[in-house]
């Protein structure tokens, strides 16, 4: 599955999650663009044909009604969503002044869990086992497992924070075997870390290229 910025015409179909503040971003910029988008995010999914694709929805966006937003979604053609921009890389102090929005993995999940329950496929964005066992909690059975905001490390560094991915994507099966587990990964991420080495059921990958 393809995560892109682009709205062009190849990108059309069930395996692609449209998420317009990505566009034209690098990797590393793209996960920095999270939460706060530098544009009217769900207003741009909105205004996009779905054509079959996922939309990746800001799901802490104070404006608008969320029944509303679910029957725009619908009437463009999207047939599931997912929680990116997403607040799952917060950390400290700024985990807890957006937790006022609210803008919480939590409010995310249970966003989707409505989502799925208006007629969407859902698809829910994590980092950490905390966060997978939240979603679960609320009754979704696709997770995507980023890696986190990560310096490129030292290949035997990479070696044992892939392990301990895994051993998150493994504990996820032993407690909820049920529970289909992606891995979210770029050419950066595959270059630096070696994501597409994880034993997972399939991977969303972030496209950069522009049209």
């Amino acid at each position: 599955m393809i995560l892109t910025g682009a709205d062009i015409q190849r990108t059309k179909g069930g395996a692609t999650i449209y998420c317009p503040c990505l566009f034209g971003l690098s990797e590393t910029q793209a996960d920095l663009a999270f939460v706060m988008p530098r544009m009217d995010h769900n207003r741009a999914l909105r205004e996009a044909e779905g054509q079959g694709r996922w939309a990746a929805v800001l799901a802490s966006d104070p404006f608008g009604s969320e029944t509303t937003l679910h029957a725009a979604l619908k009437a463009s053609g999207y047939v599931g969503v997912t929680n990116w921009p997403s607040s799952i890389l917060l950390e400290g102090t700024m985990r807890q002044s957006m937790s006022t929005i609210p803008a919480t993995p939590e409010f995310e999940y249970d966003f989707l869990a409505r989502a799925a329950a208006a007629g969407f496929d859902t698809m829910a964005f994590f980092v950490a086992l905390d966060q997978a066992r939240q979603a679960i909690d609320a009754g979704l059975t696709r997770l995507v497992l980023h890696p986190g905001l990560l310096d490129a490390p030292e290949a035997e560094s990479a070696d044992m924070f892939r392990a301990s991915l895994q051993s998150i994507i493994d504990a996820i099966r032993r407690e909820a075997p049920q529970v289909e587990v992606l891995a979210y990964t770029s050419a950066l991420h595959d270059r630096t870390l070696d994501l597409f080495r994880l034993d997972v059921d399939g991977f969303v990958h972030l496209e950069t290229g522009m049209p």
